[in-house]
């Protein structure tokens, strides 16, 4: 079984997340497995699943639904939201190419 592990280190956002506190006393590390099982990541149709489970995860590891109106939060969100997405384009790059050889 293979994973996307999206790993984001990022200001404490209050209350609302679940993290386990890093080293630095403001900075919590947060992570979250996306699953590619069953998805055909030759295909644009898989891949875009992916692109989908990777999104929900990302809005959950960073509390992006749990920000209704207060704007600081909403920027740490996606600030958050933009880390993490950049951390599972390289993971599945590197998945949808080692799918692509077979393994």
């Amino acid at each position: 079984m293979k994973n996307i592990t999206l790993a984001i280190a990022a200001a404490s956002m209050g209350a609302a997340s679940v993290a386990t506190p890093a080293l630095a006393s403001n900075t919590v590390t947060k992570t979250i497995k996306v699953s590619v099982d069953g998805l055909d990541l030759n295909t644009i149709s898989g891949q875009e699943t992916l692109e989908k489970r990777v999104e929900f995860a990302a809005k959950r590891v960073c509390g992006y639904s749990d920000i209704r109106t207060d704007a600081r939060l909403r920027r740490d969100a996606q600030k958050c939201m933009a880390k993490a997405r950049a951390g599972a384009a390289k993971q599945m790059a590197a998945i949808i190419e080692d799918q692509r050889r077979g393994g």
